[in-house]
């Protein structure tokens, strides 16, 4: 039992060391710098950063269309702000965003991921953005959690005879319902997406 509450302390250190961290040196004595990184909980919440088999991602329309896009890059870049109002105080938190590129290898469309601790848009925190033929849906990590009661979670989602568990809604739009809308879960990431003409469906070739 010792053993057990040791290492899931441990477990917890390392985990608030990974996410928040200074800068190495100081720059002509200005103060060191915040960095918020993402953890591995946060990067896990969708397959892109975590799964290579999701480095390739194809998708089939009900026009019998078919889109398939290679994952080019990963990057990382940083949102920073100033955390004092103090003039003479430069310290910044800088929040961690990672970023997959991607290109089309069949059809044409396009497919880019981002998953960010912080946004400057409506200072948003814990962001996932993924952008399928420039339709942009932006959604909270924690939405994808079962328990933290998302109102358009969906639950078993089904696609040509698979089923999907723990899916929801995202719209185009933040709130708004009758915008375009993407289907994703925590495994298989988006795995449909209603276009203006045609639903594109997630498919392993």
């Amino acid at each position: 039992m010792k053993t057990t509450k040791l290492l899931l302390l441990l477990t917890l250190f390392l985990t608030l060391l990974q996410s928040c961290t200074k800068d190495p040196k100081p720059y002509n004595n200005v103060p060191l710098n915040t960095y918020y990184y993402l953890t591995a909980w946060q990067l896990n919440q969708t397959p892109y950063f975590t799964n290579r088999s999701f480095d390739t991602i194809s998708f089939t329309s009900d026009k019998g269309d078919t889109l398939t896009f290679v994952k080019t890059k990963t990057d990382t870049t940083w949102y920073c702000e100033r955390n004092s109002t103090n003039p003479s105080n430069l310290n910044e938190d800088c929040y961690q965003t990672i970023h997959n590129s991607y290109i089309t290898i069949k059809g044409i469309g396009s497919f880019d991921v981002k998953h960010s601790r912080k946004i400057s848009y409506k200072d948003l925190t814990d962001i996932i953005e993924i952008t399928f033929n420039n339709i942009y849906f932006l959604l909270d990590q924690n939405w994808i959690s079962p328990s933290f009661g998302y109102k358009y979670f969906i639950g078993q989602y089904q696609i040509n005879n698979l089923n999907y568990s723990n899916a929801l809604y995202a719209y185009s739009i933040l709130g708004d319902t009758n915008s375009l809308k993407m289907v994703i879960n925590k495994d298989f990431g988006a795995i449909r997406v209603f276009d203006v003409n045609e639903k594109w469906s997630f498919y392993k070739p």
